[in-house]
């Protein structure tokens, strides 16, 4: 059985990783959520067995703890620069060393309506099929499929006007 877990953990790192970095836009923010999520699934499995759905329930928790974290920061920032602290938000030299495709792709994605942008980073970054991203929404797998379809015809549409104006 611990075998069973670490490697369910091996192989939901990388997918919460991408999943809260997308929520987050924040490399050190989304690497705090997703090992929040990967320990509560540990501490969950050693307490009281595994969830029905261990995907759906790292990535529930990655959700809340995503929105969790980027309400602190906007508390916080605020409060730092009054208190002469330096931010935590990437300083200029570290957002220049990103790639242009990236942040072309994140000023996409961030331009769309807050549920396209969730159900596309559970799809796609947090490679999660159709019933786990409707069991952490809370609608039908058929609702999803709709909602990424449409989604990615409105984040093609973004990219192509931004492409436009460039």
């Amino acid at each position: 059985m611990a075998m069973e877990l670490e490697d369910l953990v091996a192989d939901l790192a990388p997918r919460v990783l991408r999943y809260s970095r997308g929520r987050t836009r924040c490399p050190h923010l989304a690497e705090e959520v997703a090992q929040d999520a990967l320990s509560a699934l540990v501490q969950r499995w050693r307490r009281s067995g595994p969830p029905e759905n261990p995907t759906a329930f790292v990535f529930a928790i990655a959700r809340r703890r995503s929105a969790r974290a980027l309400l602190r920061r906007r508390l916080m920032v605020p409060l730092e620069a009054l208190l002469d602290r330096p931010s935590p938000a990437p300083d200029p030299a570290e957002k220049t060393q990103r790639r242009a495709a990236v942040d072309e792709a994140l000023a996409a994605l961030g331009r769309l309506a807050a549920r396209d942008r969730e159900v596309l980073l559970l799809v796609a970054g947090g490679e999660l099929d159709l019933g786990s991203v409707g069991e952490i929404l809370g609608i039908s797998g058929s609702a999803v499929k709709m909602r990424v379809h449409r989604a990615r015809r409105r984040l093609a549409k973004l990219s192509e006007e931004n492409h436009e104006a460039s």
